[in-house]
């Protein structure tokens, strides 16, 4: 059985310490009474700080199955898709071979092969 590394104060100051940055880049007042009211829960009460983590883990988990199926659809569609796209209007040539329009698959590269080309092969 995997030994759980449960550390639900640490939890707790570190989600008081990330409100606390998020207050200094946006000076909205509320957050600092939202850090203040976490962290002494945390403080005071083993219960409610564990509940606290429970909710955060919790919190983790479920953006953890979203995220990256975002992150990987916005990369498909942003990124390789439209690369794609100008590949195929802008090259007429196909690296792949995948129409093969010659009875062998063959290439002649034309290079000449000495006994220096085996000796150190890469």
């Amino acid at each position: 059985m995997k030994k759980s590394n449960i550390n639900p104060t640490k939890t707790v100051l570190t989600i008081c310490t990330g409100i606390l940055v998020i207050y200094c880049f946006t000076k909205l007042g509320w957050l600092i009474y939202l850090a203040m009211a976490i962290g002494l829960t945390g403080m005071f009460s083993s219960m409610l700080s564990l509940l606290i983590d429970r909710l955060w883990m919790k919190l983790a988990w479920l953006l953890g199955l979203v995220i990256p199926n975002i992150l990987l659809a916005i990369v498909f569609y942003f990124v390789i898709f439209p690369i794609t796209l100008l590949s195929r209007l802008f090259r007429r040539i196909d690296f792949l071979t995948l129409k093969n329009r010659d009875s062998s698959l063959f290439t002649n590269t034309g290079k000449q092969f000495t006994a220096t080309s085996f000796t150190k092969p890469w």
